[in-house]
């Protein structure tokens, strides 16, 4: 991922006329706020980080993949993929509880998440950015018989998850056992 120069860096940097201490404070700084975007250093060691920007998060994937999503939320969150033509199809939902974990079955290019609150007496959609963190696994051997784009396994603690979806005949990379 290349990052960008954010102009208030940049003017920081200019308005310090080049002494060394700010810099590297600069730099530092830059640094960690860009791990912010990955947030989640839980991550099973073979599954590639995603970045969880803005409202939604956006997936795509030219192959079946497995993507893992992790919720940092402190609360419950459903997991919200809004359907054009609702006419044809009612869309599809998905809980996700503070610290659990939900496998999606990815065969599909342009796909959207939005991230809705859950807290008792109201729903509201809240930026996916801080509530999730997601990872892709584009080695996993999906099972035969299951195709398309599906919830693969649901709001689980993530070793309940990893056995879940090798009962249901996917092939984990050897780090994510």
């Amino acid at each position: 991922m290349e990052l960008e120069v954010i102009p208030y860096y940049a003017a920081l940097i200019r308005a310090t006329q080049g002494t060394f201490k700010m810099k590297y404070l600069l730099l530092l700084l830059m640094t960690c706020s860009s791990n912010l975007l990955y947030a989640d250093d839980n991550l099973p060691a073979s599954c590639q980080p995603l970045v969880v920007q803005g409202e939604t998060i956006k997936l795509s994937a030219k192959q079946p993949m497995v993507i893992l999503i992790h919720s940092l939320a402190e609360g419950d969150l459903w997991l919200n993929h809004p359907i054009a033509d609702v006419g044809a199809s009612a869309g599809w939902s998905s809980q996700l509880n503070a610290g659990n974990w939900t496998a999606l079955a990815l065969n599909k290019e342009d796909f959207e998440l939005s991230c809705i609150e859950s807290k008792p007496g109201h729903e509201q959609q809240v930026p996916c950015e801080g509530m999730l963190a997601a990872c892709e696994w584009p080695t996993v051997r999906m099972p035969a018989q299951l195709k398309g784009t599906f919830w693969a396994g649901e709001n689980m603690t993530l070793p309940a998850l990893l056995v879940h979806l090798g009962g249901r005949g996917f092939g984990l990379p050897a780090s994510a056992k």
